[in-house]
């Protein structure tokens, strides 16, 4: 009995053994991330906005808003001898005052920069659903290589059963719950292959990827990079979320600045010539705009209220920023020791007790239900193990999006 365990873990562990068939795209966390930064259609959507606020840019920094103005008139003189040919023409250029134009590249500039940070933002977001994913996948085909292991083993000990059964020398109820105990190794087995199916679904989505490309996530779960929790909250007010706040903060103050500007006049200069009764009259002149009605109103008020909401957002934004960052490092802190826990206490044994399960059972001092009862808690053991490592990988994925770590 000893030797067909012994052997169906061999077996196992060279089927098992990690390769990639032609055509499989294998991908690293940092892969998946680089690919996702490239391709992922919602970092590319993000991107493009980016574009459209650089364009409000390139309109704002035009010297002058308005084109010059031409004016043309002409038509005969009608006498009594005869018709004499007029003309005029006048050409007007209008001239912003009250620094309109520099408010308007200030809010274009802070425009710009709000896009900027609400894409890397985006990118913050899906880069974290991309990691979690990932680590979803791997740690599904650990369990799935696990439980082929204990379906194997389930297989060969009913096998087993089945000749011992046939020989007389055990009862019909081993040989049922041996058949009971391989047709649930089956069942596990193929229910994680449907989980497995769904992780590597939502990992290909995430990443933009054709429907028919073969996928294979692979990556070692355990802890990574150990972080201080001093440090991330040293660099909170450089998450871009906050960020794009402070920038639309900016907008709005470039806004009342903009509308101030309207309490200036606008200065036009107007050159013309004239041909009156065959005599030609240059021109020059001026036109002056009396901003007694409108005057900017509207964009100062909306524009001091929107710039007093948007710090109020700001404010309550980093101190819930901060509650964040607080939050996922003691949750990554006790996922870490709910590692480390079985890692140092439990995972070390389970060998010995599998070995001292089989021999207790071969030498009849355990009967075969308490056997497998003593296989399946060490199973259930070693899956909690990789349940509780892929815990931890996706805590430090959060806590590096909340810290704005992730980028």
């Amino acid at each position: 009995m000893r030797r067909t365990f012994t052997a169906a873990m061999i077996v196992t562990a060279v089927f098992l053994r990690p390769s990639v068939g032609s055509g499989q795209t294998v991908l690293t966390l940092e892969g998946a991330l680089d690919r996702a930064r490239e391709h992922a259609p919602a970092i590319l959507a993000a991107r493009a906005r980016i574009e459209e606020a650089r364009g409000r840019l390139r309109g704002a920094a035009i010297w002058l808003r308005d084109n010059p103005v031409i004016e043309t008139l002409g038509g005969p003189r009608l006498k009594d001898h005869g018709a004499i040919a007029d003309a005029d023409v006048e050409v007007t250029q209008v001239f912003e005052l009250g620094g309109r134009r520099g408010a308007r590249i200030a809010g274009a500039e802070a425009g710009v920069a709000r896009e900027a940070a609400s894409s890397e933002d985006e990118a913050r977001r899906l880069l974290r659903d991309v990691a979690a994913a990932f680590w979803r996948t791997v740690a599904a085909r650990e369990r799935l290589r696990l439980l082929q292991t204990a379906e194997k083993v389930a297989a060969d000990l009913e096998r087993t059963t089945e000749r011992r059964h046939q020989a007389g020398d055990i009862a019909d109820l081993d040989l049922n719950v041996a058949r009971i105990a391989a047709a649930r190794a089956r069942s596990d087995r193929l229910a994680l292959e449907a989980g497995l199916a769904e992780s590597v679904g939502e990992l290909k989505v995430l990443l933009g990827m054709e429907p028919g490309e073969p996928v294979v996530a692979r990556g070692e779960l355990g802890p990574g990079v150990r972080y201080e929790l001093s440090a991330l909250l040293a660099g909170i007010d450089d998450r871009p979320d906050l960020r794009a706040l402070a920038a639309e903060a900016r907008e709005a103050d470039a806004d009342v600045r903009l509308g101030s500007g309207f309490t200036w006049p606008d200065v036009g200069l107007r050159l013309g010539y004239q041909r009156d009764e065959q005599n030609n009259i240059p021109l020059a002149g001026f036109t002056l705009t009396l901003p007694v009605f409108s005057r900017g109103q509207e964009l100062q008020a909306t524009g001091a209220a929107r710039a007093h909401r948007l710090r109020l957002e700001l404010a309550a934004s980093r101190r819930a920023a901060e509650i964040e960052i607080r939050s996922a490092f003691e949750t990554y802190q006790r996922r870490l020791e709910a590692v480390q826990e079985l890692e140092q206490r439990a995972v070390p044994g389970l060998d010995d007790n599998e070995n001292l399960a089989l021999r207790s059972y071969e030498e009849r001092h355990i009967s075969l239900p308490e056997f497998l009862l003593l296989r399946r808690e060490s199973l259930t053991t070693r899956a909690e193990y990789i349940d509780r490592q892929l815990d931890a990988a996706v805590a430090t994925i959060e806590l590096q999006s909340r810290a704005g770590v992730l980028r």
